[in-house]
């Protein structure tokens, strides 16, 4: 049996500001917003973020990386919108990453060719 990602859900404290996040600054697609849920398009996957789970606290358990075409590029473009935790840097001999959290705490990072 293969198993692929398909969903990952995320709480929010407060689900309009994560929308704001998600879907305006990072630009993701809406797929379907209902209850406390929103879904976004991610590609192979959805992200989904929901005002019912309890937003992660204390230690890193999690982290939503999104592979990108250039770790660079993605920095350059969203910098003035993030925060990041650190610079670009490379992780292996083919790929970079460079981290960030989201309005929630919650670790996310950009993974790709430098």
């Amino acid at each position: 049996m293969e198993l692929q990602l398909g969903l990952i859900v995320l709480g929010s404290s407060d689900l309009e500001r994560s929308l704001v996040f998600y879907h305006e600054i990072l630009q993701l697609p809406v797929k379907a917003r209902f209850g406390p849920f929103i879904l976004l398009e991610t590609g192979a996957s959805t992200l989904a973020i929901s005002s019912e789970l309890v937003p992660a606290s204390g230690g890193r358990t999690h982290e939503c990386v999104f592979n990108v075409a250039s770790v660079t590029q993605a920095y350059e473009q969203f910098k003035e919108h993030i925060a990041f935790l650190n610079e670009p840097r490379a992780v292996n001999d083919a790929n970079w990453a460079v981290s960030f959290t989201d309005p929630d705490g919650h670790h996310c990072s950009f993974y790709g060719p430098e």
